[in-house]
């Protein structure tokens, strides 16, 4: 609607634990800090905990629902902001070349650019959502305007993933920068009296 908005995503996880901590913030693009909405995330194994920090009504509490369950509501946003979901849609690109040898997030890596067909940008979709974009995506098939660009270092772990998708005068792109690769990460324990709320009902610009 002639707007542009960023949605920035930080913090610590364990891929191999299953845990982390997120920091997000949703601001129009141009804005300062200060007029950004945050979010809070604690991911522990199935379950994700979240809380609005700054609530107008004053609800400040923390909820918690199922990772596995949450669902797509806008393209290119992962489901409660889950860094493995952004991993799960990059290893599904195709048609991968090599661009050339770069330096990114201070490591050398090489950089691959590929394609992304509607299975990618549909995945976990909500299905009144979904029902109205997939059979365009798929009569479209590999021209569909959608790319994915990914850095691998010398040791085989990704350090940047760059999905971008234009449709209808619309241009959407989410890039992930992942470092300090092997630190130790430490969470905090799942908080207290979190209210248990299902997926389905889990929505909007903050959560994906």
């Amino acid at each position: 609607m002639g707007q542009d908005f960023t949605t920035t995503v930080k913090g610590s996880f364990d891929m191999k634990a299953d845990h982390g901590r997120l920091r997000v913030s949703l601001a129009q693009t141009g804005t300062s800090s200060d007029a950004a909405v945050p979010l809070d995330e604690i991911f522990h194994g199935s379950t994700v905990y979240f809380r609005m920090p700054e609530e107008t009504n004053g609800d400040t509490g923390w909820r918690s629902t199922s990772r596995d369950k949450a669902e797509v509501h806008a393209l290119l946003r992962a489901p409660l902001n889950d860094p493995e979901f952004v991993l799960r849609q990059v290893s599904m690109a195709h048609s991968l070349t090599v661009v050339g040898e770069q330096k990114v997030n201070g490591v050398a890596a090489r950089h691959y650019t590929g394609k992304l067909n509607h299975k990618p940008l549909l995945l976990r979709m909500v299905k009144e959502r979904r029902e109205k974009v997939e059979e365009p995506m798929v009569k479209i098939g590999d021209r569909l305007p959608a790319t994915a660009d990914v850095w691998v270092t010398k040791d085989g772990l990704i350090t940047r993933i760059l999905l971008v998708c234009e449709l209808g005068g619309m241009k959407v792109s989410s890039t992930m920068n992942l470092t300090d690769m092997g630190k130790p990460v430490t969470v905090a324990s799942p908080p207290k009296g979190a209210q248990a709320v299902p997926a389905a009902s889990v929505g909007g610009p903050l959560v994906g």
